[in-house]
């Protein structure tokens, strides 16, 4: 995996600025933290299991939720996604339903055509067709302080008038300690056909956009760059360096600074990305708009690193 962001480093003053106005709301968020343990190593990050989902925190402070049950009342295939998303200051990133875009739902993974020996059968995206069955999480703790949610999903469709398994999905989310003001977040995806003839695409149109999603609160706050270079969002997909990062200038803590993001499909960097600096989603645009085949003998693997300074 992918290590800690290092290229295009927010400017100096600004970064400066920041975290004294940082430290100050820290020390009003967390009352009574100035008091703790000295030269103690710092908390690492825990899960705490609820009715609907699994929630990670460090030292009591959230972190994120992956959800796998369905909120009461909300359609039943709302389920197997991650939201909210917290800053390192505590303030969530990520949006659920939005009055714009309802099926939108924090970082999740969707794909508008799913199809079967070449017809199309259900749109992930907006759960029409699609089934989740999605099992109860396991957690796992490592060494380095972070804890990982492990999920497992089935994809049913109905296939010649019958409900079908199609894809077998084993995901992983994995929350770290914060360092130096930023944390990271790793979501992998695998994804195995149950059947020949399964493949999975974005939509028919210059967007392709469908795969790996990210719904960050305030896009049309953000400035993007790519490689040093901003980057100016289209309706088009485009292509952009290994890491794309959105900067909130105009924006104090407890918003972050920025979160940066890096995809991988079968351990390679993916770089075509659907932009959008309005209410809307960040994709990670895999496959696009050409389908591709979900192979049987052994997983399609999927990755999306964030780092949230």
């Amino acid at each position: 995996m992918r290590g800690p962001l290092t290229a295009g480093a927010p400017r100096t003053g600004r970064r400066r600025s920041r975290s004294i106005a940082l430290f100050v709301a820290t020390l009003a968020w967390l009352p009574g933290c100035v008091s703790g343990p000295r030269g103690g190593p710092p908390p690492g990050v825990e899960a705490l299991f609820t009715t609907d989902g699994v929630q990670l925190t460090e030292g009591g402070a959230p972190v994120l939720l992956y959800r796998f049950q369905p909120i009461p009342g909300r359609e039943p295939w709302r389920t197997n996604y991650v939201h909210p998303v917290y800053s390192p200051a505590g303030a969530i990133v990520t949006e659920d339903a939005p009055a714009d875009h309802v099926h939108h739902r924090g970082i999740f993974w969707a794909w508008r055509r799913i199809l079967v020996d070449g017809t199309r059968v259900a749109d992930g995206w907006v759960g029409d067709g699609l089934a989740l069955e999605v099992a109860a999480p396991s957690v796992t703790a490592y060494n380095d302080g972070s804890a990982q949610v492990n999920a497992r999903a089935t994809w049913v469709v109905q296939v010649a008038g019958q409900p079908t398994a199609i894809i077998e999905e084993n995901s992983a989310i994995r929350g770290y300690p914060v360092v130096d003001g930023s944390r990271r977040i790793d979501v992998t995806v695998e994804l195995r056909a149950l059947r020949p003839g399964v493949e999975i695409a974005g939509t028919d149109d210059e967007k392709g956009y469908g795969g790996l999603s990210l719904r960050f609160g305030n896009p049309q706050l953000a400035e993007i760059e790519t490689d040093g270079r901003a980057l100016h969002a289209t309706n088009a997909g485009m292509a952009t360096g290994e890491w794309v990062r959105f900067n909130w200038p105009t924006l104090l803590p407890p918003w972050p600074a920025s979160i940066s993001a890096s995809c991988e499909i079968d351990g390679r960097s993916w770089k075509r990305w659907v932009l959008r600096q309005e209410p809307s989603m960040q994709n990670c645009a895999f496959p696009g708009a050409v389908p591709t085949a979900v192979p049987t003998d052994r997983p399609l693997r999927l990755e999306v690193t964030l780092v949230i300074e």
